[in-house]
């Protein structure tokens, strides 16, 4: 029952967030895009002129199931939903940033462990330094490199939509943007895996005979898995974000086009559509991070761990009669 009540919780917890966060990003783009909307004409003519009846009435179509209308002449005539334009250039963006986040995860955990069995010695020294510069470069410079080099190795410098040429064009995209998100993995992992095999219980469980297999499957692990849980949110946040720079530079049909294009008409309908898929994404996302980590590591405070920015302290008083 505490359980049920917990996850009802932890549920109007998101969705009051959902609600609050909407609402700022509503404001917050109409009042950027105040110049942009007096300037074209197709949507000056078919919105609200004040600010609040304009957010009244989209959280009533909202609540209606309706996302709003497209204002742009070329593109309301093609009769096409936002759903359809957002999901249309969002499956690259997907199947783009998915791939970069899992390579990443995988690469960066490893080098975390192997650095940290190594700790300060040559390996450890080496690979921070090699993984520090890449992470620290400018991903815009690394791509324009990646692009002159691309007529010396023949490697697509630019998207290719056919199947499977679309894999080999992201090859080198997944590459450079991978160099920050392994950085990220790895500092984590060889942190978490540094604090664990100084442990007593780590050196312990040595003692008794454990072999390596042993010790990574049964103490190490649900720690690993734990300390990355934590973290896979904001770390696919910054992917998502950094994505855009490199989708324009090699020419990926994803989100960096829809947003370009709403931005500049005023598209609001559709910017808003963009933050609500994402907000719930991430925040359906969290949500079930938050149940997987309170199932194995049913101690940790787990409303603490949800939101980064809420800090609870409880204090333990014992009294003696």
């Amino acid at each position: 029952m505490r359980n049920k009540l917990g996850i009802l919780y932890k549920l109007l917890i998101y969705l009051a967030i959902f609600i609050v966060a909407l609402s700022i990003i509503f404001f917050a783009i109409n009042i950027l895009l105040i110049n942009q909307i007096k300037k074209n004409l197709a949507v000056t003519t078919q919105i609200e002129s004040n600010i609040f009846i304009r957010f009244g009435l989209y959280w009533k179509n909202l609540l209606s199931g309706s996302f709003g209308k497209i204002y742009t002449h070329e593109l309301n005539s093609a009769n096409l939903s936002i759903s359809y334009l957002y999901f249309n250039q969002f499956k690259w963006t997907i199947l783009f940033t998915l791939l970069t986040f899992i390579f990443s995860l995988i690469i960066g955990n490893v080098l975390g462990v192997y650095i940290a069995y190594k700790y300060n010695k040559t390996p450890d020294i080496i690979i921070n330094i090699i993984v520090s510069i890449f992470a620290t470069i400018p991903l815009i410079l690394i791509a324009i490199i990646a692009l002159a080099f691309s007529f010396v190795f023949s490697y697509p410098s630019q998207f290719i939509s056919e199947f499977p040429f679309s894999l080999q064009s992201l090859l080198v995209p997944i590459l450079i943007m991978s160099f920050g998100s392994i950085s990220l993995f790895m500092a984590r992992a060889r942190k978490i895996t540094k604090e664990v095999i100084t442990s007593n219980y780590y050196l312990f469980a040595k003692t008794i005979g454990m072999n390596f297999n042993q010790l990574f499957k049964k103490v190490l692990l649900k720690k690993l898995v734990i300390n990355q849980l934590q973290a896979i949110v904001p770390f696919y946040i910054i992917l998502l974000s950094s994505s855009i720079v490199i989708e324009r530079i090699f020419s990926i049909p994803g989100q960096s086009i829809f947003i370009s294009y709403a931005f500049k008409y005023a598209e609001i309908n559709l910017i808003m559509f963009y933050f609500i898929i994402n907000l719930i994404f991430l925040l359906i996302t969290k949500f079930s991070l938050s149940i997987i980590l309170d199932y194995i590591n049913p101690e940790q405070n787990s409303i603490a761990n949800n939101f980064a920015f809420i800090k609870f302290d409880r204090k333990v008083r014992l009294w003696k009669k």
